[in-house]
């Protein structure tokens, strides 16, 4: 069971992590291509949201040596997660109102 759920955290995490690349890819040469300063945002949006994948995949195996998460960790991980897509979204939504 453990086992699955590992490959689960993967496989989910490789996912978003792909989309999230090609997401921000695609807003980065639409930005060249428009020469649209209000896209710079949409990319830093979009490349803050893969990063908070980024971070939750490099930090969540190393807490306690790969055992399960104890809630004070836990809890920082949810935070740092949280802050990294709250700011790319920010960022999106600033794209949008200025565009």
């Amino acid at each position: 069971m453990a086992n699955t759920a590992l490959w689960m955290f993967i496989v989910s995490n490789l996912l978003v992590f792909t989309l999230g690349s090609v997401l921000t890819v695609l807003s980065y040469r639409a930005q060249k291509r428009l020469d649209q300063d209000s896209l710079k945002y949409t990319t830093l949006g979009f490349g803050l949201i893969t990063a908070s994948i980024v971070a939750e995949a490099l930090y969540a195996p190393g807490i306690g040596g790969g055992d399960w998460l104890v809630a004070r960790h836990l809890l920082v991980l949810y935070t740092m997660e949280s802050l990294f897509i709250a700011a790319g979204l920010g960022c999106i939504a600033y794209s949008l109102l200025s565009y």
